[in-house]
């Protein structure tokens, strides 16, 4: 076989591989990075298919419509360099319209100076014939604009290097290595074309595609090893940087080693980079209970959670090993997670709650219990009573339509909270009282120690509203209740029975109040 023909399927079969990458690429195509790797490919793709087809030609014309078909990927090589480095690096911000504009200049002075080389003749001169290898080679003539071409490649080349050993002495030593693929790949896919433009070695054969190859070996290493696809070493970064839970390392000493800036923001002393280094309790020093958390962290397990309060606000600690190569603990992964939102909702779900229990069972005038509630519970009571000797009583304000009528509803508003405020400060106790609506009051005495004290009582409190008047705005009005009372041993322990004798009571308590009134104003 002869030499041309072993060069070629070499460069075939590494452009089959030049396909899985492309494939692989689109797989990752969510990542940046990826497209401008695929693209990077698909250049490589044009030259290595385009060269092995020109070794295979017998004529200048066939071989020049092969060296058209390489020019399809060899501009915008150096191009989509600069594009990669800067997103490797995390400087795709300057990945503007205008930087993106200005770049494909040189891909498109190159296409031009290339395809209207048959109009001007300054790309290449003249193109011969070379038979010395034993197969035909062609060989060009360079031209001036050819080698402005040359100039412009290796000014791209130049920046890429330059903004990746910026990089490399910035990082440590697991992106260090990621970098010097990157540059050991770019030496082989910008190296070996310039010795072959400048004839340093005087090969006739291009070797700038088994450049690429060799290239491609080292990115492929880079894949595999580093997953450089899925993301760049300054991306990890920001996106442990664009974290919104604080995020705090310490190696096994329970010293610091990183912190993201939503730490930053927590703790005001971390941003001094001094601290880096320093131990747990010296960072937070104002977190004693967190700095406790961190140092015994031995005793617990891998990922548990705690919650604690720092400051105003509420986190939940999660707690894991930071493991290294032989899967062995080399540090402690701390992250804060705000919850105070979710404290305060739940706070004002309880308080809501708190207050909806409080409305369901609550008269809102006056704040006593409400009609509801009090059967509720004095029935209850009720059955636990039988043996205690129990009182019901019911009430209500005589005249107050007449209140009402003459000051307003407001003012009878204000007589129902005056009453209400009487009844809670004066009534034996233990009670339930309550507001039935209107006017109505019901009270529920559990435990009394004899009628004719319990009767004493209520004729002091009688007297407490007469001496007592509704003083308010320069109006003063007397509050007469009247009152029914029934007691369980006499009435026994059924609620309406109860609560229709107190009714009854209250009414013949009501006639003579009004009767007594009445003789009072003659």
């Amino acid at each position: 076989m002869s030499y041309n023909f072993i060069l070629s399927s070499i460069l075939f079969l590494f452009t089959f591989c030049y396909m899985m990458l492309l494939y692989y690429a689109w797989q990752n195509r969510e990542t940046p990075i990826s497209v401008s790797y695929g693209l990077g490919v698909l250049t490589a793709f044009f030259y290595t298919f385009g060269y092995a087809f020109q070794l295979l030609s017998t004529t200048v014309d066939q071989m020049m419509f092969w060296i058209h078909i390489q020019y399809i990927g060899i501009p915008f090589a150096p191009f989509i360099w600069v594009i990669m480095t800067l997103q490797f690096t995390g400087k795709q911000r300057f990945l503007t319209k205008r930087t993106i504009a200005l770049l494909l200049m040189g891909p498109i002075y190159t296409l031009t100076a290339h395809f209207t080389n048959e109009w001007h003749h300054l790309f290449y001169k003249s193109a011969t014939l070379d038979f010395s290898q034993g197969f035909p080679l062609i060989d060009l003539d360079r031209g001036m604009l050819f080698y402005l071409h040359i100039f412009y490649v290796y000014i791209y080349h130049l920046f890429g290097v330059v903004l990746l050993l910026h990089v490399y002495f910035q990082a440590n030593k697991e992106r260090r290595k990621q970098i010097i693929l990157m540059l050991i790949g770019s030496l082989f896919v910008f190296g070996f074309p310039f010795i072959h433009s400048v004839d340093a070695l005087k090969i006739p054969i291009d070797i700038s595609p088994f450049g690429l190859i060799f290239s491609s070996l080292f990115y492929l290493w880079g894949i595999y090893q580093f997953n450089m696809l899925k993301l760049s070493p300054l991306a990890m970064k920001k996106v442990f940087e664009s974290i919104n839970d604080a995020v705090i390392i310490f190696d096994t000493d329970n010293n610091l080693k990183i912190c993201n800036k939503s730490a930053n923001n927590l703790f005001e002393q971390i941003p001094n980079n001094k601290l880096i280094g320093k131990p747990a309790a010296k960072v937070l020093s104002h977190f004693p209970l967190l700095v406790s958390f961190i140092e015994h962290k031995a005793e617990m397990d891998n990922g548990s959670t705690q919650s604690m309060q720092l400051r105003e606000k509420y986190y939940n600690v999660h707690f894991s090993y930071v493991n290294g190569s032989n899967n062995f603990p080399i540090g402690k992964m701390f992250i804060l997670h705000d919850i105070t939102e979710s404290i305060k909702y739940e706070e004002s779900l309880l308080l809501q709650s708190k207050q909806y229990e409080y409305l369901a069972h609550h008269d809102v005038l006056t704040g006593l219990y409400n009609r509801t509630y009090f059967e509720e519970e004095v029935k209850k009571k009720l059955e636990q009573s039988r043996e205690k000797d129990a009182a019901l009583m019911l009430c209500d304000l005589n005249f107050f339509k007449e209140i009402n009528d003459v000051y307003g509803h407001l003012t009878g508003d204000k007589v129902l909270i005056f009453a209400a405020d009487c009844w809670r400060e004066c009534l034996p106790v233990p009670n339930i009282l309550a507001r039935l609506g209107g006017d109505e009051f019901i009270m529920f005495f559990e435990q009394i120690e004899s009628k004719e004290k319990f009767f004493k009582q209520i004729n002091e409190i009688r007297h407490v509203f007469q001496m007592n008047l509704y003083k308010r705005d320069n109006i003063e009005i007397e509050v007469v209740p009247s009152m029914g009372i029934a007691f369980v041993k006499e009435e026994g322990s059924d609620y309406e029975h109860l609560y229709h004798t107190c009714d009854t009571r209250m009414y013949e308590d009501k006639k003579n109040t009004k009767e007594h009134y009445s003789m009072k104003e003659l």
